[in-house]
């Protein structure tokens, strides 16, 4: 019944310091480990922040940066490498409750789909049962894993390279072969990242619905994330739209239409334009 909880990081030291700090407090079943993939990260060092958090310093260093979907997988053959039979991925912006691995497990009885701690609020589902809803996509982050459910991914999708968004591709594998995904509807981890590639903007942020802390670990975590978002308010507001008289799209749109010709002319191939010169070889 052991569990693996894999933390992928890169940069952003306070918030894996709120991340680490709350894994600490995690209720696991009897030799469970936690262990950090770290994504070739040039100024953080992980194992002191392991050391300070009172964990057990297990980090894995890529010696160059892969990025989200290939660090996946590396967790991903770990796990299926070693002892466990369950895997939780936990981003590195996200704090978890105490009982958020033991509440999945109980969730896991009966069910060999996959589950999702973390109820994103840009991921809706239809409710399925208490505290339960079932969802067509997810999230890596907050997932919990099978041996089958990882020994599947791979095996389909883990040889292709060029895969920006791995949870897309798996959860679209998923819906073709029938393997449900579920979530909590009341988050038991909680996303606290509010700069990066998903969260820019009010309208746009990653939030797990539901979320309750149960220690002041937790707590603390989102009041220093509250606080930075109210102090710094007008970094988050997304800007005005840039508005063009219909002169200036026009203008824009054939500047566009020149661009591509000449390039298309420069590269020795004819696209079939509108420009009535070249369609006669002018």
């Amino acid at each position: 019944m052991s569990a693996l909880v894999a933390i992928p990081t890169h940069e952003r030291e306070p918030l894996v310091r709120h991340c680490l700090s709350t894994v600490a407090e995690l209720v696991l079943p009897p030799g469970s480990e936690v262990v950090v993939f770290d994504d070739a990260s040039p100024v953080m060092d992980v194992e002191r922040l392991m050391h300070e958090a009172g964990l057990p310093v297990l980090c894995h260093r890529a010696e160059m940066q892969r990025g989200p979907s290939r660090t996946s997988c590396v967790m991903w053959r770990h796990f299926l490498d070693g002892r466990h039979r369950h895997l939780l991925i936990l981003d590195s912006d996200m704090i978890a409750n105490r009982t958020a691995v033991m509440d999945g497990l109980r969730l896991r009885k009966g069910f060999d789909g996959l589950i999702s701690l973390y109820n994103s609020r840009n991921h809706p589902g239809l409710p399925d049962g208490e505290d339960r809803l079932s969802k067509r996509t997810v999230g890596n982050a907050g997932t919990l894993w099978t041996r089958p459910l990882a020994e599947r991914v791979l095996a389909e999708l883990g040889s292709n390279q060029t895969l920006v968004n791995i949870d897309d591709a798996y959860c679209t594998l998923f819906g073709q072969r029938g393997v449900p995904i579920v979530a909590f509807e009341r988050s038991r981890v909680q996303h606290l990242g509010i700069v990066g590639t998903n969260n820019r903007y009010f309208g746009g942020f990653e939030h797990g619905l539901g979320f309750r802390p149960d220690s002041d670990r937790q707590a603390l975590a989102i009041l220093a994330i509250y606080d930075e978002l109210m102090s710094r308010q007008e970094d988050y507001v997304r800007p005005p739209r840039q508005r063009f008289s219909p002169a200036t799209k026009l203008a824009r749109w054939l500047a566009r239409k020149v661009r591509t010709a000449r390039r298309d002319r420069g590269n020795g191939r004819s696209r079939g334009t509108f420009w009535s010169d070249e369609k006669n070889g002018a």
